[in-house]
C-alpha cells in the first residue's frame, strides 16, 4: 500500500480543524493519521517536507463546463448580445455544435490541468456538443483519468437540435453511466440543458431513461429571464414547479444558478432538497442577477459552489459570491464565514455521494484529497481567520498549491504535473482552438 507522509504543516480545514505544526499519514486511499509535531518514522512512505506550509483538503467544483476552455480569446465577428439567450446563441451554443471527439478530450485535458493547479480534486462537469455526442463523455473520462482527478459526468439533453440529437443525448448519459462510472473516480449524473429548452415530451423520455439507473440530474435552473418566462408562457406555471412534475427536484440532482426564483420555489427546493449550485462570477458576466443565496441557505436549501464553465478558482468564486452579496443587498455583513462554510460543506457532501467517501477535513478516515499550498502567512493563521487568510491571499499573491494529492496519489509536484508535456499538450491545444474558432 502506498503511502504518503506530509510533515512539519500547518493543517487546517473549513470546518474546525487546525494544527499549527504536525504531519498527515496518506495510506492508500484515504488518510490514516494526523498528528501533532515531529512525524514519526514511516518506512517507505514519500516524504513532502512542508516547511510550515499550510495543508488543507482539496477542493471541489460543484458545476464546470469543461468543454468552454478552449473558448478563451475566441473571435466573433458578431458578438453584440443583449439578453442571457443572445449570448447563448451567439456564443456558447456556436461554440458547442463546432466540437469533435478530439476537441472535447483536448477542451477537457486543458480545463483539468487547470482545475488541478488551483487546487481542485473533483469536477462535476456538465457538457454539450451536439455535433459529437456519442462517446463524448469518454473523451472527457480520458483526459481526466490522464491527470488523476475524479469527476462526474453528464451531456446536457435539449431540443434546440431537433429529435435525433436529443435521443442521442439521452443515450450518451445512459451508455456512460451504466459502461463508464468507476467507483471512486467517475460518477454519473443525466444531464438537461435548462427547461425553457425541454419538452413535456422530452423531460419525460429523460425521466424514464435516469429512474432505472438511479440518477440524479444536472441541469441549468431559472439562470436567466427566459426560463421562467417560457414556462409561465407555455405551460403556466414556473420553472421549478414544471420540472418537479417530472421528478427532477430531487436530492440527488443539481440545479446550477436559480437565480429567477420566486419564494413559491425556494420553499419547494427547500422540501426537495437538490443542491443548487452557485456561479456568482458567470452570473455576473452574463448580467443575469444575484442568487437568493443566503435565504436558500437559512430555508435549509443545500447550495453548492461553482464555475459555470468561467475559469476553476473556486477560492476566488468564494470571494466574489461573498462581494455580489455586500453589493447586491446593500450590507457589508453580508455572506459571512458561516454562510460560507455552510457552501463549501454542500460541495464535499456531493463529492461524498458520489464517490462513497467521506470528503472535506484533514481526519482519518478521510478522502486522500489534499493540497498543500504555496503559502506562508504575513499575519497571525488560525482556525478562526483560515477562510479571510486564503480569500484574500489568492487576491494579493495568487493562491498556487506546490503539492496536489488525488487518492493518495501524488498529482501536482512542486507546481508541476508529473510526467506530463504540458508544453506540447498547450501547443496542440491552441491548433485545436484556431480550428474550432475557424468552424464558428
Amino acid at each position: 500500500m502506498r503511502k504518503i507522509l506530509v510533515e512539519n504543516a500547518c493543517i487546517a480545514d473549513f470546518f474546525g480543524i487546525f494544527v499549527e505544526s504536525g504531519y498527515a499519514l496518506v495510506e492508500g486511499e484515504r488518510i490514516a493519521k494526523v498528528g501533532t509535531g515531529p512525524a514519526p518514522d514511516v518506512p517507505d512512505a514519500l516524504r513532502i517536507e512542508a516547511q510550515g506550509r499550510l495543508l488543507t483538503p482539496a477542493l471541489v467544483n460543484a458545476h464546470a463546463h469543461l468543454y468552454s476552455s478552449l473558448a478563451r480569446g475566441i473571435p466573433l465577428r458578431s458578438f453584440s448580445p443583449k439578453s442571457f439567450g443572445q449570448i447563448l446563441e451567439q456564443l456558447w451554443w456556436k461554440l458547442d455544435r463546432a466540437l469533435t471527439l478530439e476537441d472535447i478530450y483536448f477542451s477537457a485535458l486543458v480545463g483539468g490541468i487547470a482545475h488541478l493547479k488551483r487546487g481542485v480534486s473533483v469536477i462535476f462537469d456538465h457538457h454539450a456538443s451536439p455535433a459529437a455526442i456519442l462517446g463524448s463523455l469518454s473523451q472527457i473520462k480520458k483526459a481526466l483519468s490522464e491527470l488523476g482527478l475524479r469527476a462526474d459526468l453528464c451531456y446536457e439533453v435539449t431540443d434546440r437540435g431537433g429529435e435525433k440529437e436529443r435521443d442521442l443525448g439521452i443515450e450518451e448519459n445512459v451508455r456512460f453511466a451504466k459502461e463508464e462510472v468507476v467507483p471512486g473516480r467517475f460518477s454519473a449524473h443525466f444531464g438537461l440543458h435548462a427547461s425553457f429548452t425541454l419538452s413535456d415530451e422530452t423531460l419525460e423520455k429523460c425521466r424514464a431513461a435516469a429512474e432505472p439507473l438511479n440518477l440524479g440530474f444536472h441541469s441549468h435552473l431559472a439562470e436567466g429571464k427566459e426560463d421562467p418566462l417560457d414556462a409561465l408562457q407555455k405551460y403556466g406555471m414556473r420553472t421549478a414547479e414544471r420540472l418537479d412534475q417530472f421528478g427532477i427536484l430531487r436530492e440527488s440532482s443539481i440545479l446550477a444558478h436559480g437565480i429567477q426564483l420566486s419564494q413559491a420555489e425556494l420553499e419547494l427546493l427547500a422540501e426537495r432538497k437538490p443542491t443548487l449550485a452557485h456561479n456568482p462570477r458567470s452570473n455576473m458576466n452574463n448580467a443575469v442577477g444575484a442568487a437568493q443565496v443566503e435565504k436558500m441557505v437559512a430555508r435549509g436549501i443545500p447550495v453548492a459552489l461553482g464555475t459555470d464553465g468561467f475559469g476553476c478558482d473556486m477560492f476566488g468564486e468564494l470571494l466574489s459570491a461573498r462581494l455580489l452579496a455586500h453589493h447586491a443587498q446593500g450590507d457589508p455583513t453580508a455572506f459571512g464565514d458561516d454562510v460560507a462554510k455552510k457552501i463549501l460543506a454542500q460541495n464535499y457532501a456531493l463529492a461524498e455521494k458520489a464517490f462513497s467517501v467521506p470528503f472535506g477535513k484533514v481526519a482519518e478516515g478521510y478522502a486522500a484529497d489534499l493540497v498543500l499550498w504555496d503559502y506562508v502567512p504575513p499575519t497571525p493563521l488560525n482556525s478562526a481567520n483560515l477562510l479571510s487568510h486564503l480569500l484574500f491571499a489568492n487576491i494579493t499573491e495568487g493562491l498556487r498549491p506546490l503539492y496536489v494529492i488525488v487518492a493518495g496519489e501524488v498529482r501536482l509536484e512542486n507546481g508541476k504535473i508529473p510526467d506530463l508535456d504540458e508544453e506540447a499538450i498547450l501547443a496542440k491545444a491552441r491548433a485545436k482552438a484556431a480550428e474550432i474558432w475557424q468552424r464558428i
